[in-house]
């Protein structure tokens, strides 16, 4: 029996290879995973894009950049998944390597003495482990589609390439950002009051909180990567030069723009609005270098009397709103800047 056994596992030596059927979820978008321990982050791929788009030997991730192989982007729920497919097929064939040899060994009992031996085999196969789509909230989920490649992807919160052929647009992020912020301070009520049912209030007024200043960052981000990118298809933006994040800094971004086509940001926006802007890129700041502590620095940038040194800030669901408004008016007013002066300084 046992070179029945020895040649039934010499079978199994060598690459063997199954079918692992792929979880998507109800739009046949594939759960994927940053391999970059720095980054992480999690996003979708439409599977029919994934499979022809992507090239084998570089993804791209939509957040930070980062190129590996395309199969090396399983998110940890799929790589214990795949592993315990792999691991259920190998109990499999053992089982019936084990079984062949049963049949091919004549059945024998030895008896008349102390002990009758006889041989049978049992074995019960387990369930492969399933895996569980990652499910965003359809108000948080931002879809995209490359305007090179047309390849489909959707994140939770702005993405900045497309991980089949790494387009940045700067302009369709800004505008979904803000689209998906918008949407997901008018579903507020609905999550507080989910938040409620499962967990309780006190969670529930957390999780709101995070949410609200967590907009705030999003804001900033999508408004100063369309600010540079607007700027850049100047026709003359060559002679001018910038240090650091000059966008995130809104006299000086103004400036600049003033110099390079002759309309800063005072020529769109009203005093109010400017010092409500301002305002809210201070709070932005607290919010993401000082968790939200207002300190002497804050009041002296910002003006804002209404915390004293040690407060924490709150943010309001109006503040996002108007913030939101208060951006989309500047950046409507650049993209009509930059038309203008791409055509009268481009000479067309």
């Amino acid at each position: 029996m046992f070179d029945e056994l020895i040649r039934a596992a010499e079978e199994l030596d060598g690459k063997h290879e199954i079918d692992i059927p792929v979880p998507l979820d109800a739009k046949r978008y594939y759960d994927r995973q940053c391999p970059s321990s720095s980054c992480r982050d999690l996003f979708k791929v439409q599977f029919d894009d994934w499979s022809n788009k992507v090239l084998e030997d570089g993804a791209i991730c939509p957040f930070c950049g980062y190129k590996a192989p395309a199969d090396e982007w399983n998110t940890s729920e799929q790589a214990r998944y795949f592993e315990s497919v792999a691991e259920e097929e190998m109990h499999r064939l053992v089982n019936e390597a084990f079984g062949e040899a049963v049949r091919r060994t004549k059945p024998r009992q030895i008896s008349g003495g102390l002990f009758d031996v006889k041989m049978s085999l049992s074995y019960e196969p387990g369930q492969p482990a399933s895996v569980v789509s990652i499910e965003a909230s359809s108000v948080l989920r931002q879809d995209f589609v490359c305007e090179e490649c047309q390849c489909r992807y959707a994140s939770i919160g702005a993405s900045f390439f497309c991980p089949a052929c790494g387009h940045n647009s700067a302009t369709s992020c800004f505008d979904n950002t803000m689209d998906t912020i918008k949407k997901t301070i008018a579903a507020l009520p609905e999550m507080r009051e989910s938040f409620e049912k499962d967990r309780d209030a006190d969670f529930a007024r957390d999780a709101i909180r995070q949410i609200l200043e967590d907009q705030l960052p999003r804001i900033v981000g999508a408004f100063e990567r369309i600010n540079e990118a607007l700027f850049q298809k100047l026709p003359n933006s060559s002679e001018f030069s910038w240090k650091g994040s000059v966008f995130q800094r809104l006299d000086e971004a103004s400036t600049l723009w003033k110099e390079a086509s002759g309309k800063g940001y005072t020529d769109i926006l009203g005093d109010e609005e400017l010092q409500q802007l301002k305002l809210m890129f201070q709070r932005r700041h607290v919010l993401s270098h000082r968790q939200g502590v207002v300190d002497q620095v804050y009041i002296d940038r910002s003006g804002d009397v209404g915390y004293a040194v040690g407060q924490r800030l709150v943010v309001a669901d109006s503040d996002v709103t108007n913030l939101v408004a208060i951006v989309e008016k500047l950046v409507a007013g650049l993209r009509g800047f930059q038309s203008f002066w791409a055509y009268t300084l481009g000479g067309t």
